[in-house]
């Protein structure tokens, strides 16, 4: 009986999503859209394409890029070498 039950558990997500789809794929109602997922970033939130904080931050990392093309060493603290 339990092993019915257990199997019953690992079996029935499966079934549930196989009769989504079907019914998505009849019906034309349960369509997914590209809209309906939009990205977003960690700690900025939705990222759309007219967004100012994406443009500030695809502004930023081409600052990085470039700076690092021109000079590509991080820079240092200044005190090199073993001192005492």
């Amino acid at each position: 009986m339990s092993t019915l039950l257990a199997l019953l558990v690992l079996v029935s997500p499966v079934a549930a999503a196989t009769a989504l789809a079907w019914a998505a794929s009849r019906s034309g109602h349960l369509r997914l859209h590209r809209d309906q997922f939009r990205m977003a970033a960690p700690m900025a939130g939705r990222v759309f394409e007219d967004d100012r904080d994406l443009l500030r931050l695809e502004h930023d990392l081409d600052a990085i890029r470039t700076r690092f093309e021109r000079h590509p060493v991080w820079p240092s603290s200044g005190a090199v070498g073993e001192r005492r």
